[in-house]
């Protein structure tokens, strides 16, 4: 009825002179186009279509679920990665269409890829292989966040990562270790934002765990051996300084990790060795002095761990984190630079030492009123030193 109406319409403004023969016919062709994309914008599928197909899918996974264990093994695992393809060629799709839709099929295809490793493991019985799993699962989200650029996948494959190093803790081979390391690598280096590299800078510290334990290194050294193997990709790749708060986050929680441990006799009961101190020493303080960052003189105070860790009340380490803390936070102030990290940092560290030492011999209204004490006279001082060198507020 409309395409009569423009017809006419059309016709009759040729007829009164208004328009020529060959801007009738354009103007006839752009209000068929128009009304094209219009219908196929509002063209839905009827509702009864929809219940229909939402029905045929569940009637399709009751029966290939009550009839799991009589199907083939090969149908088995023919059948979801016919789904995973599915979810894929309607993403393709969907791109003009619906492009709204598109990353939600994507990801769907990686869920369906994750059920077809789960039926190929569980139906082959390779539940020995379950790292294999988790480090594929890992590969092929790197794989989608480089292909296809979406933050999602970022999250996804950092999910994968710590799925993979979690689970490789209880045995990894070197094949493994090294697919590890060369998927994380591509993700750092190809990585289109500094999350992705963020990401896979834990993912290489996790890796380095792992090796570890292959090769069956009980030492209480592990976590900063390797936090000092990480600073060859400093070497690498100078420009990313934003590591260095990295360097800064992993010594924090490893200093006072090692706090606690050492009171509470969770380390290893082997002893460490003099030799093994002190070469963990030099070579903590040679990642200072080697790559000469400001930031990076906190991480070499840790050199002075392996050596506190004789002492077995762990009283010198308690000691070295109250004036690290404190000495972190006056220089930030005296830099002028942001304290709130350095004054939370040393704030855990007052709360660690309290519950380690204190938590049984000091009433706890007691402790808080000392530490709130404290807090008020750091934070007079800091403000007074501000007020000096005007640049306080009131």
């Amino acid at each position: 009825m409309i395409q009569v109406s423009i017809d006419k319409k059309v016709r009759e403004w040729k007829e009164a002179g208004l328009l020529d023969e060959a801007t009738g016919q354009r103007l006839i062709d752009f209000e068929y186009k128009k009304l094209a994309v219009s219908d196929k914008r509002e063209h839905k599928p009827p509702i009864l279509v929809i219940i229909g197909s939402i029905l045929l899918a569940l009637s399709l996974f009751s029966f290939v679920a009550a009839n799991w264990q009589a199907i083939p093994d090969l149908v088995k695992v023919s059948i979801f990665l016919v789904f995973m393809l599915g979810m894929y060629v309607a993403a393709e799709r969907l791109q003009v269409k619906a492009p709204r839709y598109v990353t939600l099929f994507r990801v769907l295809g990686v869920v369906f890829f994750v059920a077809t490793m789960i039926v190929i493991f569980t139906t082959y019985n390779l539940s020995s292989q379950l790292p294999l799993l988790f480090w594929l699962f890992f590969a092929v989200a790197v794989l989608h966040k480089l292909i296809y650029k979406h933050p999602i996948f970022t999250f996804i494959a950092a999910l994968a990562a710590f799925l993979a190093v979690t689970n490789s803790f209880q045995g990894i081979g070197i094949t493994l270790i090294l697919f590890g390391l060369l998927v994380t690598w591509v993700w750092f280096h190809y990585g289109d934002n500094e999350l992705d590299r963020i990401f896979a800078w834990f993912s290489f510290y996790g890796l380095l765990l792992t090796i570890g334990q292959y090769i069956d290194y009980e030492g209480r050294f592990c976590p900063l051996w390797a936090l000092a193997a990480l600073h060859i990709l400093f070497l690498v790749y100078r420009e990313r300084a934003q590591w260095q708060y990295l360097y800064l986050f992993v010594a924090a929680i490893l200093s006072i990790g090692y706090l606690v441990n050492a009171t509470e006799g969770w380390l290893s009961q082997r002893q460490p060795s003099v030799i093994e101190a002190t070469l963990l020493s030099v070579v903590l303080v040679a990642v200072y002095l080697t790559h000469r960052r400001p930031d990076l003189l906190w991480v070499s105070l840790l050199a002075v761990i392996p050596f506190s860790l004789f002492e077995g009340s762990g009283i010198l380490l308690a000691i070295l984190l109250e004036v690290v803390a404190l000495a972190y936070l006056i220089m930030q102030d005296h830099e002028r630079k942001p304290i709130v990290l350095a004054f939370i940092y040393f704030l855990l560290v007052q709360m660690t030492i309290y519950f380690i030492y204190v938590w049984d011999r000091l009433d706890i209204s007691l402790f808080f009123l000392i530490g709130a004490l404290i807090v008020f006279a750091l934070s007079l001082a800091l403000w007074w030193r501000s007020r000096t060198r005007g640049d306080a507020r009131t």
